[in-house]
């Protein structure tokens, strides 16, 4: 199954850390969808959304990830009930792929609600790791963050971006 990762499973760090080894295929686009921070995590915080808007112009990039039956069992219980697993046409270059990806449930989003630093850090980490476009780079860039009052969980989440990526590292 090839499963398109966007937000933190960008970070092959990240989606290794929960799944073990994945064979990674490039980073993907997908028409008709932009990259949204309003689905409220466990934590409180705003996580990332595959929103669709339906507008050909508007585009969601990610990393491709061959996975098996177990890692993605194991994905749809990480993802829990505020995702629901989709199936979207993503392009890889030129060539046309059918993917699964997690898209927030409209009752799972908040308008508003900002990420934790330590999360978009993830975010912007993966995007970098895959290449994305500056433009995009840029985009998540300027989403406002706020700080995670656990430490301890920032700190954790922090140690699987590269050094450089944290500001005042």
């Amino acid at each position: 199954m090839i499963y398109f990762g966007y937000g933190s499973n960008l970070l092959a760090a990240r989606i290794e850390r929960r799944l073990g080894p994945c064979e990674r295929l490039g980073a993907a686009s997908l028409a008709g969808y932009v990259l949204r921070f309003h689905k409220r995590g466990g934590d409180g915080s705003g996580k990332g959304d595959a929103f669709r808007t339906g507008d050909p112009g508007d585009r969601l990039w990610g990393a491709l990830f061959r996975l098996d039956e177990g890692q993605l069992a194991k994905l749809d219980r990480i993802e829990g009930p505020g995702y629901e697993r989709r199936t979207v046409q993503v392009l890889l270059g030129e060539r046309g792929l059918e993917a699964d990806l997690y898209a927030a449930r409209p009752e799972a989003r908040v308008p508003g609600l900002p990420p934790f630093d330590w999360y978009k850090e993830l975010v912007l980490s993966g995007a970098r790791e895959n290449r994305l476009p500056r433009d995009y780079l840029d985009a998540i860039e300027a989403v406002p963050s706020v700080a995670d009052p656990d430490p301890e969980r920032a700190e954790r989440n922090r140690a699987l971006t590269p050094r450089s990526a944290t500001p005042g590292r």
